[in-house]
């Protein structure tokens, strides 16, 4: 006899849901022992790919037909009102209190309302999705993008062609399996691991990630028990089930413990591995009768938060971005109480109403009601869309702010040197020049980060000795291509892909502010070990420094063709630490003086030859020596990139360093 006709509602697919969000919000609140965390978006995939498949395969059955218009309305009943809650809040909070988050904001905000922020975020946002940068508020909302795109497309491919009445079900299953299959395969084959674009899209794009919701289609097709008779052997198959789930379970923390987003494989198999487990686990849950994952997963406290896990999802990331969830456990247990009851809140009078049609019904019984409840829902509407419009226009002239300025330490002013020192007394300068220095001379200051800040809070007064020109490029050193890896148990990953060309950019830089002298600002990213595709440069070998050394000649070379001098600044003892709003986070490479010492060696050697235009600048000795002004964040906002005072000591250092390197110009 047959069991029951339909799917039904199933718990436990809500405590897979739970288990999934409750990964992904640990993955964003960098839990260092999850950092694949984020493949609980994958298991959401292919969940939502199973159940709306099925549903339709059910409607279908159910009326001879599929009402697309009544698809799309309870998907919108289901979706839009969270989300604009959502960005509404956001938008308060951001342009009353959040303010350095209103670019991001403002940039992101109408892409996430049309549901295309992953395209968005590929093609018109010019910092990598995984880059170590601000953390943009809404960036999380890629995810709902593609699941959108996919019930706006998967039902009308559902409807004319794949559950056509001529198409059999299991060939409409096998055939989604093969394509989920052909989706995996194409990302494993297009991954470049240096390619930071291509990865972007890898992960990004609706079609490479709808591999997933693809497999969950062709579960549902595929695999429909409750449509068969007893089975005779009931206690074997629900071991057999229980096996197979705990096997799922078990790749599936072990992808979570072990994977990272620019691992080559994730995307050569982790993806794909993540999608088959979560379908075998769908499979396991629906089959009627009760086998030890079914409970497990049905369990009260996990359905709860699995009924909740869009909310979750939806409020959690701006949150944690605002509290600062990922600086300490003490505001990652605010962060998280401030997601659960605003959640909540959410849950119970916007999400459940919504979702039972309560404008539909408010506007369909309007005649009926007294005239203050027909007059209050639109008085309140119109004072909401009031407050938005004014926020908006809040949120709109909030200018993004620059964290390497200094603006608390206005009165940092430059002390000129008391006498002008002659070129000859500069080792390594030419001995036949002995005329003062032409005052100002024109430095252009290039490089990183460190660059920039020593550009943009130069002290007072410095004008008369130096003209400062900033070519720094943020995020970019020498190194051009490869993903340089470190940090805390070794998590961190930036990818050089986006710093092609940073030898023009130098010296066009250089042509256009007429720069006497180049001083060359370097070693935040060069003290992190380089991997290019499978081979790892680490710091202080051969290859290593043969790479550093190739690559500062290339922009060496770029800016002697301009005709400016180059001072190779040297690289100053780092003294890193976590900084509210800081892009990167406290890496333990920067704080490792043997690191920082060994490039000094190789630039040293650089500029060893004399009379080539090339030089070697020795930076102040208090940054390795003085624990006062090292870690000293009025120095250094981050113990890396310089304040005004810091500023302030560096010049002042080298001063008579540049003043005495001969020029042509």
């Amino acid at each position: 006899m047959n069991v029951r006709q339909t799917l039904g509602y199933q718990p436990a697919l809500d405590g897979l849901r739970a288990l999934s969000i409750i990964a992904v919000i640990l993955y964003h609140a960098d839990i260092q022992w999850i950092p694949g965390g984020f493949l609980g978006v994958e298991v959401f995939f292919v969940v939502s790919g199973y159940l709306i498949t099925a549903l339709l395969i059910e409607e279908r059955e159910s009326f001879g037909r599929i009402s697309l218009k009544m698809f799309w309305v309870r998907r919108a009943r289901r979706l839009l009102p969270a989300l604009f809650a959502m960005l509404a809040a956001t938008a308060f909070v951001v342009a009353f209190y959040a303010k350095d988050s209103a670019p991001d904001f403002r940039r992101d905000v109408f892409p996430a309302v049309g549901y295309v922020s992953n395209w968005w975020q590929i093609y018109f946002v010019d910092t990598p999705y995984f880059a170590a940068s601000a953390l943009p508020v809404l960036r999380h909302l890629w995810s709902l993008a593609v699941e959108e795109q996919w019930y706006l497309l998967w039902p009308l491919l559902f409807a004319g062609v794949v559950a056509h009445k001529r198409i059999h079900s299991k060939v409409s299953g096998a055939v989604c399996a093969v394509g989920a299959v052909a989706i995996m395969a194409f990302t494993a084959a297009r991954f470049v691991a240096d390619d930071e674009m291509r990865i972007n899209v890898l992960y990004l794009s609706t079609f490479t990630r709808s591999s997933g919701l693809l497999l969950g289609a062709a579960v549902a097709f595929l695999w429909r028990p409750w449509r068969s008779s007893a089975v005779r052997i009931p206690k074997l198959r629900r071991a057999g089930a229980d096996l197979v789930a705990l096997a799922a379970i078990g790749v599936l923390v072990f992808l979570s413990a072990t994977q990272h987003v620019f691992d080559e494989s994730l995307y050569r198999w982790a993806l794909g591995l993540t999608s088959f487990t979560s379908a075998c686990m769908v499979a396991v849950v629906v089959r009627p009768g009760n086998t030890f994952a079914k409970m497990l997963l049905s369990n009260k406290a996990l359905v709860e938060v699995g009924r909740r896990s869009y909310g979750l999802y939806l409020w959690h990331w701006p949150i944690f971005v605002v509290v600062g969830a990922r600086e300490n456990g003490v505001r990652l247990a605010v962060a998280l109480t401030i997601t659960v009851v605003v959640n909540e809140f959410s849950y119970a009078f916007i999400e459940t109403p919504a979702r039972k049609g309560a404008i539909g019904n408010w506007w369909g019984q309007r005649s009926q009601l007294t005239a203050m409840r027909r007059r209050l829902p639109i008085a309140l509407g119109a004072v909401f869309v009031s407050a938005l419009v004014g926020t908006g226009v809040k949120v709109a002239g909030i200018e993004a702010r620059d964290l390497s300025v200094d603006t608390a330490n206005s009165e940092v002013v430059f002390v000129v040197p008391t006498t002008l020192p002659f070129a000859s007394s500069l080792p390594g300068a030419s001995t036949t020049t002995t005329t003062i220095a032409k005052l100002p001379r024109r430095v252009l200051i290039v490089g990183d980060s460190q660059a920039h800040s020593l550009a943009v809070n130069k002290p007072s007064g410095i004008e008369k000795t130096f003209i400062v020109t900033d070519g720094s490029i943020d995020g970019c050193g020498v190194y051009d291509r490869g993903v340089g890896t470190g940090g805390k148990n070794g998590t961190f990953r930036r990818n050089f892909a986006n710093c092609v060309g940073f030898e023009k950019s130098w010296a066009k830089s250089a042509t256009k502010a007429k720069a006497e002298v180049a001083l060359v600002v370097l070693g935040a990213w060069e003290v992190l070990d380089l991997k290019i595709n499978s081979f790892l440069f680490k710091v202080d070998t051969t290859p290593a420094d043969t790479l550093f050394r190739t690559q500062v000649q290339r922009g060496v070379t770029a800016l002697r063709q301009t005709g400016a001098t180059v001072a190779l600044l040297e690289v100053a003892c780092m003294r890193p630490v976590d900084s509210s709003g800081g892009p990167v986070p406290a890496l333990p490479e920067r704080g490792d003086d043997t690191r920082t010492a060994h490039l000094n060696e190789l630039l040293r050697e650089i500029a060893a030859p004399e009379n080539d235009g090339v030089y070697f600048i020795n930076g102040p000795r208090e940054w390795c020596n003085n624990p006062k002004i090292s870690t000293s964040l009025s120095y250094r906002w981050d113990g890396v990139h310089a304040y005004k005072p810091g500023a302030k000591l560096i010049f002042e250092t080298v001063a008579q360093q540049l003043l005495q390197l001969p020029v042509t110009k």
